[in-house]
């Protein structure tokens, strides 16, 4: 995997590099040309949420669920010590999608439009 903005990027986290980062939304996101793809759920969320309704770890963004308008990170408030158990609770409540609820949400899309 290579990424010419590497050296530049202001992105906290990076497909390149292996962390415990966080991300709060408004904050800038990776613009690797061809990322994995939980870098291009992140760019959905990216569009979706707004800035002040918590803060995601990798490990949510790498997570493969509905996102939507409504969808919040974690409380950044609380004690770094914290973020594991919230963690986990966030990601039982976003479960993956399984492969018959994404042709069924491929199904509504209007024609033409992107693939999810």
């Amino acid at each position: 995997m290579e990424c010419g903005s590497f050296r530049n990027c202001s992105a906290p986290i990076c497909p390149m590099v292996d962390n415990r980062a966080a991300w709060f939304p408004g904050d800038p996101v990776c613009v690797m040309q061809h990322p994995p793809e939980w870098v291009e759920r992140h760019r959905r969320i990216a569009r979706k949420v707004k800035p002040g309704v918590g803060v995601f770890t990798r490990r949510m963004l790498e997570r493969d669920c509905r996102i939507t308008k409504g969808m919040k990170g974690i409380d950044p408030e609380r004690p770094l010590k914290d973020w594991p158990a919230m963690e986990e609770k966030w990601l039982e409540a976003h479960p993956e999608i399984t492969p018959e609820e994404r042709e069924e949400m491929i199904s509504r899309l209007p024609k033409g439009k992107g693939f999810l």
